[in-house]
């Protein structure tokens, strides 16, 4: 395949995981506090953005992905914080193994939920301006990084036994 072809190929992959994304965000989320706030799925499939697409690609996903879910979700304070943390999350992952669930990538699924906690309980005290407050409602929040890690884990776990990754071979582009 030329390389043209190939990086088609991953802007295809790209648009349809930053569009998986948005959509798993936005329809399976429960509101959490009076922040306009949400607990979901979607970042399961940030997760597996970053397993499968090289890097750059992965982070754009993600901030779009993530970013559009906030516009959409009526929770477009949230939209600035969005796009600068999903994009941090991709970078404990590899998309280097053959296998999407690997052990970097289970290490990652716990490193990325607490990161993405802590960043979002950060965002929260710039935003209102209380800590004691802002860590209690991502404390509630871990509910999301649980939610996430195990449907991402079932999904690579399907996509493994396939051999999606030798399916796509996608390249850095």
């Amino acid at each position: 395949m030329s390389n043209g072809n190939s990086k088609v190929k991953t802007l295809a992959i790209a648009a349809l995981l930053a569009a998986i994304i948005c959509i798993a965000t936005t329809s399976f989320h429960i509101p959490v506090g009076v922040n306009g706030g949400y607990v979901h799925v979607g970042d399961a499939f940030i997760y597996m953005a970053a397993s499968i697409l090289p890097l750059p690609y992965a982070m754009m996903v993600a901030a779009i992905g993530a970013g559009l879910a906030d516009l959409l979700s009526g929770a477009a304070v949230w939209v600035i914080p969005t796009i600068i943390i999903k994009p941090i999350l991709v970078l404990f992952f590899t998309s280097k193994n053959e296998k999407i669930l690997c052990k970097r990538n289970v290490l990652a699924v716990l490193l990325a939920g607490f990161t993405g906690v802590m960043l979002y309980c950060l965002a929260e005290y710039i935003m209102y301006g209380n800590f004691i407050a802002a860590f209690y409602m991502n404390f509630i929040t871990l509910v999301q990084p649980v939610g996430s890690g195990v449907v991402f884990v079932m999904a690579a776990l399907s996509l493994d036994k396939v051999k999606f990754k030798n399916k796509v071979s996608l390249k850095e582009a």
